[in-house]
């Protein structure tokens, strides 16, 4: 017997849904139940296990407790969920379901929107610096887009950071010391102001070596950090109608930065994993900063809530790093980077009595970017070329109208319809004009300290797409009792296009060689069905959440590497069809006196349906290739971790708690090659803790060691030449590099709350 691809996920769901919803739970906590989880994934606060999406949410207590102190520890806690980064922009690229973003450069779009507070971050560069005096962490899988104000093809982080309190004045701090020389200082001041106005302030600095020996060559150690955050929150209750909330806050890092190590691959010599002979010959900076400031506004008019969401903010970074990973050549990445941005969303949400009720309301962000990237490679012939794109006013604009609807068919059936129009404008800020091509942003190419390689440079960059898309999502969602919610759904998720840098398009071309069309790559689209069940045992003292999705994902944007005239250039092209299909399952139970368990597992098979015009820049004449077959990156099928506390021991002045944390992924790629040397290896991480505190909660302290195997756990992988400027380039000059997660690590935190 044959069974169909279709055919085969509902023979494969069906059963899931039947044994989860007829589990028998018959152990629990005596006398103990499992506190309700309170979010507003919905724009409107609901308990976690009323909310008829597939998401994760976790307390900034949950968060401390894991050591997740910055977004690449969210790949330990959430099923199907992918962190990585890329050490030029210090980029965090966020993996949902497969669904992950490869084009780096500074006009693409994440496929996962990042809010702070419920406000879009456009720079992915900066989102680490976030994860300091939070109250809840919520992650929204699957596309989004008829609730939140930017679309989103793979889904939602929102960290939402604590308030002021109003009600009484309170203030913490807390150290931590570990090795690698780390020290990290944060801290908080709550204070009312008057009956209805109050201040909160947090802090968070952070120094530590870094992890990575980059050889005798340099002068220090990569993969360091030089750390500062500050925040600040003024609430004002207007009335008992009106609230207005001021926020502002600042974020600096300097220091070495993330660097790559050369890994082994095999068409070249280099087979250096991190920490190991990984001499480089050029020590690196940073110099990032990132200044914020927001406005909430929220007026309820009894049948309805209107609430007004203004940000804006500055985000610059300047680098300057090694870009072979070796201490042969002379390549290096230069980049001064300055984007400014702002954002609106209006929200109305009413309040009705009846069966219907709905969302409604309009987006809009303005992004303007100004940047020098200098790629220096080393020529063939020993100099150093420079190769620079310079952006000058380039521009992104998003409008959005969107409208969330639900309608309560019966008591225990509720329909919910959804809909979203955008329109996207990405302008590169280029002049057509040959006589003075710089007065836009350019392209140029020389060798350092002489002039253009060729007369046609400068070039200017021109190019000015536009789209427009509408995208929804269908769902309903069923009580099957007080303990039980099945539901499912049909939604659309969509992604703007964009523009090649240093491209000339065929179909397009300029009128003069000292202009460039560039050529305009087109959006992605995806269609998931989803379906999924949560379930609250033994009268609250255990829950068990599943969901199965499928998703039809086309035109998705692949950056890619690929020889421009013997340059290597990074390009974005549309592969054309992809298939993803999954399942995951989230659980927490008590047991014992004072027992808890949580896991999270999941499953993934991803395929490319189609996708040819993929270049191998390791192997001459590997250009063009068909890769239908292969596998998504970053998409592990199995994700898993367990997190178990056997008991909470009650001392004479306070409790200790010991917390074990496992988590286990499968081999995964990190190229659509799918070579030998894109295998990411399987691996496990586990992470220990023992956590003392007072009985007034007034003082802790935290002993901790995670990544005990340490693991080499790559998050970020690609391959090209150490040499420019020629084909058939000996093999020894062409080889991968990698960035990697923090080895094994260990230290002490303590604090006191009042």
């Amino acid at each position: 017997m044959f069974i169909k691809r279709n055919e085969f996920r509902l023979f494969f769901s069906v059963p899931i849904m039947v044994v989860i919803s007829s589990i028998p739970m018959t152990a629990g906590a005596q006398g103990n139940v499992l506190e309700e989880i309170v979010v507003t994934a919905q724009k409107r606060e609901s308990a976690l296990q009323d909310t008829p999406i597939a998401m994760s949410a976790f307390s900034g207590d949950e968060l401390d407790r894991a050591g997740a102190i910055d977004a690449f520890n969210l790949s330990d806690l959430i099923p199907n969920l992918h962190v990585g980064t890329e050490g030029a922009r210090d980029a965090v690229f966020i993996t949902i379901r497969g669904v992950s973003q490869t084009d780096r450069r500074n006009a693409a779009d994440p496929t996962t929107a990042f809010h702070v507070d419920g406000a879009y971050v456009p720079r992915m560069s900066g989102i680490s610096s976030y994860f300091y005096d939070v109250e809840r962490l919520e992650v929204l899988r699957g596309p989004q887009g008829t609730l939140y104000g930017r679309n989103s093809t793979s889904g939602v982080v929102n960290v939402i950071t604590n308030k002021p309190n109003l009600d009484n004045f309170g203030y913490n701090g807390e150290l931590t010391v570990g090795d690698f020389g780390l020290t990290s200082l944060k801290g908080m001041i709550n204070a009312p102001l008057s009956d209805n106005v109050g201040a909160r302030v947090a802090w968070v600095k952070t120094d530590r070596d870094g992890y990575r020996d980059n050889g005798p060559l340099v002068t220090a150690d990569g993969d360091d950090a030089d750390e500062l955050g500050i925040r600040g929150h003024l609430l004002w209750d207007i009335s008992d109608n009106s609230s207005l909330l001021l926020s502002a806050d600042m974020y600096r890092r300097t220091g070495v930065g993330a660097v790559g190590a050369a890994t082994g691959c095999p068409t070249c010599n280099r087979t250096v994993g991190r920490g190991a002979n990984g001499d480089l010959n050029t020590t690196g900076f940073r110099d990032n900063s990132d200044d914020n400031l927001k406005i909430e506004f929220n007026h309820s008019f009894g049948d309805f809530d209107f609430a007004y969401l203004g940000s804006s903010r500055q985000h610059d970074r300047d680098y300057y790093m090694d870009s072979d990973n070796t201490a042969v050549y002379s390549s290096l990445l230069i980049e001064p980077f300055a984007s400014e941005s702002t954002s609106h969303e209006l929200r109305f949400t009413s309040n009705f009595d009846g069966p219907f009720n709905f969302i409604a309301g309009g987006y809009y962000l303005d992004e303007e970017i100004n940047s020098d990237f200098d790629v220096r490679p080393q020529h063939i012939s020993g100099m150093v070329l420079s190769v620079r794109f310079v952006d000058i006013d380039m521009t992104i604009e998003s409008e959005a109208l969107f409208l969330n609807t639900t309608y309560d068919i019966s008591d225990r059936l509720t329909l919910t319809a959804g809909v979203r129009t955008t329109d996207d404008e990405k302008d590169k800020g280029g002049v057509n004009n040959p006589a003075n091509p710089t007065a836009g942003s350019y392209q140029l190419v020389s060798f350092v300290g002489l002039g253009p390689v060729a007369p046609i440079f400068p070039r200017a960059q021109v190019s000015n797409p536009s789209w427009s898309e509408t995208t929804g999502k269908v769902g309903l969602d069923f009580a099957l009792d007080a303990d039980t919610l099945i539901y499912g759904s049909v939604g659309t998720g969509y992604k703007a296009g964009g523009f090649n840098r240093g491209s000339s398009d065929p179909l397009n071309k300029a009128s003069s060689p000292r202009v460039n069309n560039l050529v305009v790559f087109n959006p992605e689209t995806i269609t998931a069905y989803e379906g999924g069940i949560k379930k609250t045992y033994r009268d609250g003292q255990a829950r068990l959440n599943g969901s199965l999705f499928s998703y039809d994902y086309k035109d998705l944007q692949q950056g890619v590497v690929r020889s421009i005239g013997g340059i290597l250039v990074n390009t974005t092209i549309n592969a054309a069809q992809a298939t993803i299909w999954g399942a995951e399952l989230e659980g927490t139970w008590l047991f014992g006196e004072s027992g808890s368990a949580n896991l999270a597992l999941g499953y993934l098979n991803t395929e490319f349906d189609e996708f040819i015009g993929l270049d191998e820049p390791l192997t001459d004449g590997a250009d063009n290739l068909d890769v239908s077959g292969n596998e998504l990156i970053n998409a592990p099928d199995i994700t898993a971790t367990l997190v178990l506390v056997p008991k909470v021991w009650n001392l004479s002045k306070g409790t200790l708690t010991p917390r074990l944390q496992f988590h286990y992924e499968s081999d995964s790629w990190t190229r659509p090659h799918n070579a030998p040397q894109d295998r990411r290896e399987s691996y496990t991480k586990t992470d220990f803790s023992l956590f003392y505190e007072s009985n007034d909660e007034r003082w802790y302290a935290d002993a901790w060691v995670r990544n005990i195997e340490d693991a080499d756990v790559r998050t970020y992988g690609s391959c090209g030449q150490s040499l420019q400027g020629a084909s058939g380039t000996p093999k020894e000059v062409r080889g991968c590099a990698s960035m990697f997660a923090a080895p094994r690590t260990f230290g002490v935190t303590a604090g006191f709350r009042f």
